[in-house]
């Protein structure tokens, strides 16, 4: 793959220095950071409106997309632009998360333990 869109926060800015020289990588983080010869940040925060996604893949030549699961609709667009050109997908899994002591379900539940919460 020649030109990434990477979509997973700024973590992929502490491998700009290992950009092979035949890539260049769109990066699309909340803020904008300083990227380099081979990297371009674009800050922006969706949600995303197809029509732009499409614009973004055309104009940047997208040919891979790498994301994470968000576990949220919010990433649909990019995700239909990608199925649309054909464009291969790559998304990395939501971590484990560590066991709580409980799980409230309801709003009432959750008023219900803010008041009988000690600090």
């Amino acid at each position: 793959f020649r030109r990434p869109l990477f979509t997973l926060g700024r973590e992929p800015l502490q491998h700009l220095d290992e950009i092979p020289p035949e890539q260049f990588w769109t990066l699309r983080a909340l803020e904008v950071y300083p990227g380099n010869e081979r990297c371009e940040v674009i800050g922006a925060r969706g949600p995303f409106l197809i029509e732009d996604e499409r614009e973004l893949f055309e104009r940047r030549q997208i040919d891979v997309l790498i994301s994470k699961n968000s576990g949220s609709t919010a990433t649909e667009p990019k995700l239909e632009v990608a199925r649309e050109r054909g464009v291969p997908v790559i998304v990395l899994k939501r971590p484990v998360l560590p066991e709580v002591d409980r799980e409230l379900l309801t709003l009432e539940e959750t008023l219900n333990a803010l008041a009988t919460c000690t600090q």
